[in-house]
């Protein structure tokens, strides 16, 4: 778990503590170690980075000296870090219970400093989470005394597998509704263009009056600025003039004088294709 000591704070009460020293530099690497103590009830109390005052420094020192057990995660890092190293020496010189796990298999009890009473301090190998919960909840010095409340941690694995199953069937769901609205917009906009569609009566006027509009559907929008059509012959009835309030400008082909049709009543400008009015 990354960043986990924002969720899992020291333990600074009163009852018996577990001192657990590591080097900042291994903070993402002792997480499974602190999430066995925590979740067996463990009372844990860990300090991270330099203090920040004086009365900071005081504060830590009662704390790690005041725990009734040691546990020591021997790395490069928390060999060569001086707060770890200096923690872990003063429990040892004032008699305080000390294990120590080993999580690559290199015994570095001398590299701490521990010279003197190495064959007193146990060494655990991290080989796996059940051996490690074995040894420490039965090595000497390990009390139920410091077990309190377990802490329930769930596992970040099965929490993200459920959420990404969650998040994709809301992305599903919501895309069906997405593509149902479209649906249901594209209908209803060609519902209503249809009902607003002007029915035109002669299919010779309509052409040209859908040609003048741009084709689409003819609205009264749409063809209410109409002000000149072109006819490709002449229509049957010129009744559906009256649907074009703006026209003012018909062009018929010449032709059309030939035969005996007669010419669209009202004040329109009648032009021949190719030729004047």
């Amino acid at each position: 778990m990354n960043n986990w000591w924002k969720k899992y704070p020291p333990y600074e009460g009163g009852e018996p503590y577990l001192y657990f020293a590591f080097a900042e530099a291994d903070a993402g690497k002792v997480w499974e170690v602190m999430r066995l103590l925590l979740e067996r009830g463990c009372r844990v109390w860990y300090c991270l980075g330099p203090a920040s005052s004086p009365d900071e420094v005081l504060r830590r020192q009662n704390r790690y000296k005041g725990a009734a057990l040691t546990l020591v995660y021997l790395s490069d890092a928390s060999c060569k870090d001086p707060n770890t190293k200096s923690n872990v020496l003063v429990n040892q010189s004032t008699g305080s219970t000390i294990l120590c796990l080993d999580p690559d298999g290199k015994d570095r009890r001398l590299a701490m400093g521990l010279a003197e009473t190495v064959p007193h301090i146990p060494l655990y190998k991290l080989k796996s989470s059940e051996e490690l919960e074995e040894a420490l909840l039965h090595a000497e010095g390990f009390s139920q005394d410091l077990l309190g409340e377990p802490v329930k941690i769930a596992n970040e694995g099965t929490i993200y597998r459920k959420l990404t199953a969650v998040f994709s069937a809301l992305a599903i769901i919501l895309l069906i509704f997405l593509l149902l609205g479209i649906r249901k917009a594209g209908s209803a906009q060609t519902q209503i263009e249809q009902m607003d569609e002007v029915k035109f009566s002669d299919p010779v006027i309509m052409t040209a009056v859908r040609e003048a509009a741009g084709g689409g559907a003819l609205t009264e929008e749409s063809i209410s600025g109409i002000t000149s059509i072109s006819l490709t012959e002449m229509p049957g009835s010129w009744d559906d003039l009256s649907l074009l309030p703006a026209l003012t400008e018909i062009w018929l082909p010449q032709e059309s004088l030939l035969g005996d049709d007669p010419l669209p009543e009202g004040d329109y400008t009648i032009r021949l294709q190719g030729g004047g009015s």
